[in-house]
């Protein structure tokens, strides 16, 4: 059995459906693939979770930055300082109770501001002299710093460079791996698989390396423009697998306890989950300080911002000005924020921040165990629901109208970026709230474009087959709904119209056939248009005839108001039409017949919708009161008006220029029907000459009703001559009067009031 949600025809599958499916498919793929664009766009996500939430820095955790800024610079001059001096800064921060000393400084080459170096390049009239024999006794700058550097627990700092051909940095520590008895012999492989390779290093001097207790890399920089993540571990190209390097933040630390080894904790080993895979690095433990990273060792930098408190400076230091509370106990970075001194990164929440600031945030994380983590299981995790979700969203597009689509694909959407918020907030875990969520609004999108264009192309057809024939509204609501393009109605309240040519057969005589086509189309036009621009549908024009309808297919307010406008307002176009005939007849020497129109309105329920045969049916009305408005156009004529309304449409247009002029029983009805001649609009209603012509007319009735015929017949020359100064030109009065005359001479014995017409 065929599933019709997924084929339209019976026989293939649903175009929007097939091209949401291929979205999803090319997006698992690609997934799948992670290119670096995925895992930018995952990065700039992650950032923006740390600018809404950044990581709270409680200003009593122990580690702290000297900092050679520019005050410093300017009391003890430009960098880079005496060693001498950087010795007397170390005896200070030692003396002040540090807890380690973490240089993010590589001292690579010997200080020239040594007297045995500065005696080398003395003249040579004074190179045996007693001056430089002298200057060659002094101490040597590195030797006061490595003696102060003994004197503490000092971290010096290495760098990576690719050009970079020292010798390997000394290593103080050991490096063990808990991956499982029967894994040991597969370590190496891992290391080369997982850890990053360095190409070249620049050391610090042996003198000073060798009297520290620590030696880190203070490279943070191998992504791109922005650090996110830092290795903790290194490999050095020509080094063994085995012999890994650490960062300078997590050698801080391991120096700080006094631990000796790094123990690298692979995931699937003991106690680190991975669903058994082999998926890297899970953690890495120094002394009793866990480092969560990523599989390759790296930590995520979760970022607090600047923070002033981290900060103290390098000149309060030296001159002993510095808080004790500031240095004691505290793990203290040297490094430098002096903007001509080049040590600027940039991290998620901000730009050209101290690089000594990012290994002092790392080293805080580490202390207060808050970490970023991207779990092993992430990527599988997000695979998987976007498989779930996109083919749940592929099942749902066929089956849900445009606007719950769109809610739908909202709602995924929302919860595609709120749950990895939420996973980011309360538990500091990174899943990508993008990729996921850019590949719905891409199904939907595609989905949807393409039903667009095909709904599109229908409604073309529909307008092209309807257009010619039906109203421009009709039109559009097919185009809409083609469901509407079948037998049937519905009850509505409905304004409807009727006009017709009066005499149009005398008219008609003056033309051709190609003539008297020209002027119905000419008279035709300018009609249609002014009921079309007040919203009403034209139903059909029979002759010279029209029928139209308002508040349907499309519900129009005030639509009996709009159709007695419109009534109006053809009656204004007609005068100047005949202004325009009668100029073009004298033109041709031919005698100019004045046209004139009778309109018929009435207001009232009637069925409306499609009616005729399964080959060929109109939209329509039908109904009682339809008929009435047929038949009150009729009577325009007999009264001598040029609009009569019904007595349903005279009760909603309060605010029109209306005289009630007979109650008459028409054909095909058996009760009579209040009827109003529609005189003009709001404009004419309060004019003040209307009033005494609609008090007079209420007279009238009253005394025509009431059977009092002479008396009645005496009024008419008081109404016509109120009808005369409110400039109503009608033949009302004489066509009354003559009935009058008529009911006097035959009175009949059961007046009502009521007159039987005895035309349609």
């Amino acid at each position: 059995m065929r599933m019709n949600w997924l084929f339209g025809d019976g026989s293939r599958p649903r175009a929007p459906v097939v091209v949401a499916f291929l979205v999803l498919l090319n997006a698992m793929v690609l997934r799948i693939a992670d290119p670096p664009g995925i895992a930018r766009l995952r990065d700039f996500a992650f950032d923006n979770f740390q600018r809404l939430k950044p990581r709270e820095a409680p200003a009593d955790v122990p580690v702290r930055i000297v900092d050679i800024d520019e005050a410093s610079l300017a009391e003890y001059g430009q960098w880079p300082w005496p060693r001498t001096l950087i010795a007397t800064l170390v005896d200070k921060l030692t003396d002040g109770g540090a807890a380690v000393i973490a240089f993010d400084v590589v001292f690579a080459e010997r200080d020239r501001s040594s007297f045995g170096i500065i005696a080398l390049s003395l003249p040579e009239s004074v190179r045996d002299s007693d001056l430089r024999r002298m200057m060659e006794s002094l101490p040597d700058n590195d030797e006061v710093l490595a003696e102060a550097i003994g004197r503490s627990n000092v971290v010096t700092g290495f760098a990576f460079d690719a050009s970079g051909k020292g010798a390997p940095p000394r290593r103080e520590w050991g490096v063990a791996h808990n991956s499982g008895e029967k894994d040991a012999k597969a370590v190496p492989q891992l290391i080369r698989q997982f850890i990053p390779e360095q190409t070249g290093a620049v050391p610090t001097l042996k003198i000073l390396e060798d009297a520290a207790k620590g030696d880190g890399a203070v490279t943070t920089q191998v992504e791109g423009a922005i650090v996110r993540r830092v290795p903790m571990l290194f490999r050095l190209a020509g080094q063994r697998a085995e012999d890994l390097y650490p960062a300078l933040a997590i050698e801080a630390i391991r120096v700080a306890q006094e631990a000796s080894t790094y123990l690298v904790r692979w995931s699937g080993a003991q106690g680190l989950e991975s669903f058994g895979a082999r998926t890297g690095i899970g953690s890495i433990r120094v002394g009793k300080v866990d480092v969560d990273t990523d599989a390759f060792g790296r930590m995520a930098l979760y970022d607090s911002g600047h923070r002033d408190s981290r900060f103290v400076s390098a000149k309060d230091v030296l001159s002993g000005t510095v808080a004790p509370d500031r240095i004691e106990g505290n793990v203290v970075f040297i490094g430098t924020s002096a903007i001509g001194l080049k040590d600027l990164r940039n991290t998620p929440l901000q730009d050209s921040v101290p690089g000594v600031e990012i290994h002092a945030q790392l080293a805080e994380q580490m202390l207060t165990q808050v970490f970023l983590e991207r779990p092993d299981y992430a990527d599988g995790a997000e695979f998987l629901y976007l498989g779930a979700i996109g083919l749940a969203f592929v099942l749902l597009l066929p089956r849900l109208s445009a606007v719950s689509m769109g809610l739908v694909a909202l709602a995924f959407v929302g919860f595609g970026i709120a749950a990895p918020w939420f996973a980011f907030s309360e538990a500091r875990m990174l899943f990508d709230p993008i990729y996921p969520s850019a590949t719905l609004a891409a199904i939907y999108i595609s989905g949807s474009a393409l039903s667009f264009v095909r709904a599109e192309r229908d409604r073309r057809e529909i307008r092209g087959a309807f257009g010619m024939y039906l109203s421009p509204d009709v039109v559009e609501q097919l185009a809409r709904n083609p469901k509407l393009l079948q037998l049937g109605g519905e009850l509505r309240e409905i304004t409807v119209m009727f006009t017709d040519v009066r005499g149009f057969t005398r008219i008609s005589e003056q033309f051709d056939p190609q003539g008297l086509t020209r002027f119905m189309n000419r008279f035709l036009t300018p009609m249609t248009d002014l009921i079309l621009s007040h919203r009403g549908t034209i139903d059909k024009y029979m002759g010279d005839a029209i029928m139209a309808f308002w508040n349907a297919p499309i519900e129009i307010e005030g639509h009996a108001a709009r159709a007695c406008e419109a009534a109006l307002g053809m009656q204004a176009q007609l005068r100047q039409l005949n202004v325009e005939w009668k100029a073009e007849a004298e033109a041709e020497g031919r005698a100019h017949i004045p046209v004139a129109i009778g309109i018929g309105l009435n207001t009232g329920s009637a069925s409306v919708g499609n009616f005729g045969s399964d080959q060929r049916f109109t939209y329509s009305c039908l109904g009682d009161e339809v008929n009435l408005a047929s038949r009150l156009e009729g009577q325009c004529k007999t009264y001598g008006v040029a609009i009569i309304i019904g007595d349903n449409t005279c009760r909603q247009v309060p605010g029109f220029a209306t005289l009630e002029l007979d109650l008459i029983m028409v054909k095909g009805k058996t009760e009579p029907e209040r009827i109003h001649a529609l005189i003009g609009g709001e404009d004419v209603r309060q004019a003040p000459a209307f009033r005494p012509l609609a008090d007079r007319q209420a007279a009238f009735l009253d005394l025509y009703r009431a059977g009092r015929f002479a008396e009645a017949k005496q009024a008419i020359a008081a109404c016509v001559a109120a009808a005369e100064a409110a400039g109503w030109q009608q033949g009302y009065y004489a066509m009354m009067s003559a009935r009058i005359d008529g009911l006097i001479e035959d009175a009949p014995a059961d007046w009502n009031g009521v007159y039987v017409a005895k035309e349609k």
